[in-house]
């Protein structure tokens, strides 16, 4: 009991908050047929991708409200929404870099589901499949300055997650851990207006729409615990990790609103 206290205290204290790419938790078992389950949850992530230049530092925030029902005791469907940001930190490997991209809170929704595909009642234990996606728009502006000139981007910007993952839940006292291996990739899609100051004139030029997909290192490990409390509460804590660059964190507070 000590060790699973001492893990949990690990993931909130070591990831400052908790992502592009979506985690496996809340609750750690499938809903089962005909009830729900209404959660809040706040997660942070933290990214090395690429968009316009090489492995630029990418986290996000959100703030999200999730609701799952259970179409059949093996089959659950989620749908959530809330509040996303994104910041682009260009500052980190440009010294000419002056502003980051770092946009105000917007709106984002997803959708997803979990498979329970395998169920051990004497050791409480089931394996799951889940996957499911995430997308939201945004925008905000880069900043440069040079001997001769300031450079503005101001960015139009559309994201996607993808996500699936395979993983084990195991009862232990009145907890649920949860273990697996995911894969994910996202995709973007960005419009930049350039805004050049140079003097006392002020030259403009708009490019197109273009889109890439991020599929290096995709697969990913996650663990996380579900602490079951009395009225069908429980409090989640799960991180993400691919790499020392690469982590994901995300805390959830669920409760079911139908009695099995």
């Amino acid at each position: 009991m000590k060790n699973t206290l001492l893990i949990f205290l690990v993931l909130i204290v070591c990831f400052p908050g908790a992502s592009p790419a979506e985690l496996f938790n809340n609750p750690g078992t499938n809903v089962g047929k005909k009830n729900l389950v209404v959660g809040i949850s706040y997660s942070y992530s933290l990214h090395d991708y690429e968009l316009d230049t090489d492995k630029l530092p990418t986290s996000s925030k959100r703030i999200m409200l999730k609701v799952t029902t259970g179409l059949t005791d093996w089959l659950d469907i989620y749908i959530k929404g809330g509040g996303t940001n994104l910041q682009l930190d260009y500052m980190e490997n440009d010294s000419n870099a002056i502003k980051n991209f770092d946009s105000d809170y917007k709106a984002g929704f997803g959708m997803g589901a979990r498979i329970r595909l395998l169920n051990f009642p004497n050791s409480q234990t089931r394996v799951f499949l889940e996957g499911g996606g995430f997308y939201f728009k945004t925008d905000d502006s880069i900043e440069w300055e040079y001997i001769d000139r300031t450079l503005i981007k101001n960015r139009d910007m559309k994201w996607a997650d993808y996500y699936a993952g395979l993983g084990i839940v195991k009862r232990v006292d009145f907890m649920d851990i949860t273990c697996g291996v995911g894969f994910s990739e996202i995709q973007w899609w960005l419009r930049d207006t350039y805004e050049i100051h140079q003097g006392n004139s002020i030259t403009w030029d708009r490019k197109d729409w273009r889109d890439s997909y991020e599929v290096k290192n995709p697969l990913f490990g996650f663990f996380g615990i579900d602490f079951i409390l009395p009225y069908e509460y429980r409090i989640s804590a799960q991180a993400g990790i691919r790499d020392l660059d690469n982590a994901e964190v995300s805390i959830a507070l669920t409760q079911g609103l139908e009695r099995r």
